[in-house]
């Protein structure tokens, strides 16, 4: 008798090469944890048919395109390599060596991974912190959680999810760069590229922007740190701005004739005779010394202090021939005299204190009106007074070595500040309280013939 293979009647399941029957139950579910951005993962699952011919295997069809095959009994296929945050919709297709079974249902997912690889930060100095700002990255697919930042000096710390700029205590005077990266529910991206590098500033010796702030300008009695740091606490309270006759020394203090230096310092006929070159700094201004940054009023005969020593300044750039004073807003410095421009260390020769009516604060720092910065107007670098600065000068930047803006200018010419007299080079200019801009004052008016021992010219 002739077996009927159609039929399948006296046959075994794989010979009436019809194919298989359809898998069942296709699942389709993501796997983002700890993946790396733009390599998804999703994982199919399906039931096998039980019924039917047997299958040789399962063919993963992704879109409408088949990607990969799977041997029967297996009923499981990881697709990796997927997009971030894309949705992918899958069939399962059962095959034998005759015919391939209908589709299964579909299944859906998207992939999502860790966030993506951040650019790298701008780092921005500020008075005892650094802020950092960035832009967010791709999520990954997953709402971004954290953001971690790291810096060249081993510190780290967090920021939240919704911020896009921060700041990091840091101390003063210290340089870092950073580095950002997000995390998400599946975990974290790599870090990004370093910053630029910043300097942290030091605080400003009068403290917060209340500097204008009437009437108690010079505050309370322990406004310039621990008690006695200045003396009795009416040092700067009117009528007895000086104090009692023992304030800064014995009876006499201000008679010759030897207040601050030798006989003749205050009286004629030697008053600040040359070779000696006065230049007034606030009582605000941070000097650095090679060990640090220390207050003028802090400043002693001896100490050592650093300046900008600028190239090729001619002798009569303070002081003409003919003994007239020259106008410091004359002489044009040069881009190559500031390029080669070197810091140099002094030793203080002798000090005076002395009264100053009225303040500039220019980007946070405070001047008497009468200092000095290195500054640029229009095309032109030049020494110019505070009291004459407009908003679009520009001001020495010593870190960066360039010109910065000015971002606030504030006059008072109501008030009064003490700033000392330091005897120290000529044609150096000195840090402000937090290192950003140079500031001087050469006291004109107490000089006296040439202060270069080789004469005019370059020191």
């Amino acid at each position: 008798m002739a077996i009927n293979k159609r039929s399948g009647t006296g046959s075994s399941a794989q010979d009436n090469f019809i194919g298989p029957d359809p898998v069942t139950g296709l699942t389709a579910t993501d796997v983002g944890y700890n993946r790396a951005y733009n390599d998804g993962r999703i994982d199919l699952s399906w039931t096998n048919p039980t019924t039917g011919n047997t299958p040789t295997g399962y063919k993963i069809i992704r879109g409408g395109t088949e990607i990969a095959t799977v041997a029967h009994p297996n009923n499981t296929y990881s697709n990796t390599g997927l997009s971030s945050a894309t949705s992918y919709s899958y069939v399962v297709r059962s095959y034998d060596d005759y015919a391939s079974a209908s589709d299964s249902n579909t299944a859906s997912a998207t992939a999502t991974t860790v966030p993506a690889t951040m650019s790298a930060p701008s780092a921005t100095a500020g008075v005892d912190k650094d802020t950092i700002s960035w832009s967010a990255p791709a999520t990954g697919g997953k709402n971004i959680t954290t953001y971690r930042w790291t810096s060249s000096d081993s510190k780290t710390g967090t920021f939240a999810s919704n911020l896009t700029s921060g700041d990091i205590t840091q101390e003063a005077n210290t340089a870092q760069t950073y580095q950002i990266r997000a995390e998400n529910d599946n975990g974290v991206a790599t870090y990004s590229g370093s910053s630029n590098s910043v300097t942290t500033q030091a605080p400003s010796f009068f403290g917060p922007p209340s500097f204008f702030s009437p009437p108690g300008f010079f505050g309370p009695p322990n406004f310039f740190g621990p008690p006695n740091f200045f003396g009795p606490p009416n040092f700067f309270g009117p009528p007895g701005f000086f104090g009692p006759p023992n304030f800064f020394g014995p009876p006499g203090f201000f008679g010759p004739p030897g207040f601050f230096g030798p006989p003749g310092f205050f009286g004629p006929p030697g008053f600040f005779s040359p070779p000696s070159f006065y230049k007034s700094v606030g009582i605000n201004t941070l000097l650095r010394t090679p060990t640090g940054m220390i207050s003028a009023g802090q400043i002693e005969v001896g100490d050592e202090v650093i300046g900008l020593r600028i190239p090729g300044i001619p002798d009569n750039f303070w002081l003409l021939d003919d003994g007239t004073h020259g106008e410091y807003s004359d002489y044009i410095i040069t881009q190559e005299q500031i390029d080669n421009a070197e810091e140099t260390v002094v030793t203080v020769q002798g000090k005076a204190l002395h009264e100053n009516s009225g303040a500039v604060v220019v980007n946070g720092d405070i001047y008497t009106l009468h200092h000095y910065l290195l500054g640029k107007r229009g095309n032109e670098i030049k020494v110019l007074n505070v009291s004459d600065l407009v908003n679009t000068d520009l001001i020495y930047n010593f870190q960066t070595k360039d010109f910065v803006a000015i971002e606030s200018l504030e006059t008072n010419s109501e008030i009064t500040i003490q700033s000392y007299s330091i005897n120290v080079e000529p044609w150096d200019f000195y840090f402000t309280e937090n290192g950003v801009t140079f500031d001087m004052q050469a006291l004109a008016e107490h000089l006296s013939g040439s202060n270069d021992p080789d004469g005019p010219g370059p020191l």
